[in-house]
């Protein structure tokens, strides 16, 4: 039996396309999706999904948002999917839970990272994405994740990543490796109290700023 308290795809469709016509973010707050998917859009406005409960995965792919694009308190339970995209605005993912991976890789941010207390079982990965602002990264937690005998390493990916501003993760807990190979950081990267199970790669990195390692644990440093 249809739960009708679910958004059909027909009722996401209807509010994405009410929203470009009356300039406002599209406002999924505290709604239940089945799963969002968006491939080679561009959306004139910001999407606001804070609170909201994805039953699926959100795909979004090859798709300009001219907005912030606000995750805060959302709960995913498959993956977060945000490949080869051109974000306008902030990415607000503060205090959600992804059940999956999180995976940025080659998109265009203009504004932050706001990532705040945000839990990912499996990897996160910013490979080749380019961010203008900063990456607020505190008291992140990357899990490893286990499904039918398989172990996806909870590793922390920004290789070949060009980060304008500062990336501060205290107080975070990975629980694979924090990779920087290959990674630009303009600003200071701050690893104050954060436990890294792996490995802390640095080799071939630029960070402009100061790398702060007090009190951040670590099975092995690659520079």
């Amino acid at each position: 039996m249809e739960d009708k308290n679910i958004l059909s795809q027909n009722e996401i469709e209807k509010e994405i396309q009410l929203s470009q016509t009356q300039g406002r973010p599209a406002n999924f707050r505290g709604r239940i999706l089945p799963n969002l998917s968006l491939h080679e859009r561009t959306l004139k406005t910001g999407l606001d999904l804070e609170a909201a409960i994805i039953l699926g995965s959100i795909f979004l792919e090859n798709t300009s948002i001219k907005g912030d694009l606000n995750l805060n308190r959302t709960i995913i339970k498959g993956v977060f999917y945000f490949g080869s995209n051109n974000l306008e605005g902030n990415l607000n993912f503060e205090e959600a839970n992804v059940k999956g991976v999180v995976n940025l890789v080659g998109s265009k941010i203009k504004g932050d990272l706001n990532f705040q207390g945000l839990t990912i079982n499996g990897f996160l990965s910013l490979a080749k994405t380019k961010v203008d602002g900063n990456l607020d990264f505190r008291k992140i937690k990357v899990n490893d994740s286990y499904n039918a005998g398989l172990v996806i390493k909870g590793d922390v990916y920004l290789r070949n990543a060009s980060i304008n501003g500062y990336l501060n993760i205290e107080k975070g807990l990975i629980e694979g490796s924090l990779d920087f190979l290959s990674a630009f950081i303009g600003k200071e990267v701050n690893l104050k109290d954060t436990i890294i199970g792996d490995s802390l790669i640095l080799k071939q990195a630029q960070i402009q700023g100061e790398l702060i390692t007090q009190e951040t644990q670590y099975k092995h440093i690659i520079r």
